[in-house]
């Protein structure tokens, strides 16, 4: 698909300025010849606020080998018109009843015929620049992830916040529940063949879930220092509902970690042990400085559910 020119989307809703409505003269690199070809999956419900900011943060990258697909679960406020308005330069979207997120990411991904895949929520933006950074991290390689950074924003209409740069390890990912920052991760297609799609029984952790798949499938995982995506902070994200929901939150992810142990051969009691061990070396050994509790109860209940060892 060929970037659309800036002059196609000048004229921007009053009071609108800056990225993704203005494209930056400093973001126009030259993108590469015979790049890779990206595919990103935008899933979406009833986030006609904010999707027109995702959209135009994609088509107006300045990188041209990409595709854009948009999977709407049926959204009944504006989302479907917003959608329409750029429909020339999708690769295809489509606003039908599914079974939420992780589903409607899966059909997207089934259509997609891209060497990278990555996928962006209809609150989130990509930052100028951000696909040119993950061709000319990827090229040419395959089984391989690459991870830039985030700014978690302060609020619903400023992309000011609190920068993530978080590049953990397996071991911290497995043991100490690190994460990568999602919309800022991208990897090769054969990778997402090798380790499987989404799970769509889990709400909150289904990109934690595949990260814990995907790594130690990976031939390598790259770090970009540069801010590649901004995850916007509003009332109606998943990290919001989490607080309200931290139970389930806290088992989910505990869940995940030992299944991902599991996978490694690991036993109940061990792996549990290799949680308390890394949580007690980041507090220094004081129990009392553990973060999280709610998850080590959740871990520690995943041991005690059985006691075949």
């Amino acid at each position: 698909m060929d970037c659309p020119e800036l002059q196609i989307f000048a004229t921007a809703p009053r009071g609108k300025q800056g990225w993704p409505w203005a494209k930056p003269i400093s973001s126009l690199a030259e993108t590469m010849p015979d790049g890779p070809r990206i595919t990103i999956v935008t899933p979406s419900y009833n986030q006609g606020q904010f999707v027109e900011e995702t959209i135009r943060s994609v088509l107006l990258q300045g990188y041209s080998n990409f595709e854009y697909i948009i999977i709407d679960g049926g959204s009944t406020d504006n989302t479907v018109e917003i959608i329409k308005k750029y429909e020339p330069w999708l690769t295809y979207w489509v606003s039908e009843k599914d079974r939420g997120q992780s589903h409607a990411i899966n059909k997207g991904f089934a259509r997609a015929t891209g060497d990278i895949f990555a996928w962006l929520c209809s609150d989130d933006v990509y930052a100028p620049g951000a696909l040119q950074w993950v061709a000319e991290s990827l090229d040419k390689k395959r089984l391989a992830m690459v991870v830039g950074a985030s700014v978690i924003t302060h609020g619903p209409d400023t992309f000011e916040g609190t920068l993530d740069q978080r590049q953990p390890s397996f071991a911290e990912m497995a043991y100490n529940v690190k994460t990568f920052p999602q919309p800022s991760t991208f990897w090769t297609r054969d990778l997402w063949e090798a380790s499987g799609s989404l799970r769509e029984d889990l709400y909150f952790v289904m990109d934690y879930d595949l990260w814990l798949r995907m790594v130690p499938r990976a031939a390598s995982v790259g770090f970009i220092d540069d801010v590649l995506s901004y995850q916007r902070t509003q009332p109606e994200q998943k990290s919001a509902q989490s607080r309200s929901g931290e139970n389930d939150f806290y088992e989910q992810r505990a869940q995940v970690a030992w299944e991902a142990a599991r996978s490694r051969g690991e036993s109940r009691p061990g792996w549990l042990a290799r949680v308390l061990c890394s949580r007690l070396r980041q507090s220094r050994g004081r129990f009392w400085r553990l973060k999280e509790p709610g998850f080590h109860w959740q871990a520690a209940r995943q041991v005690l559910k059985t006691s075949r060892w």
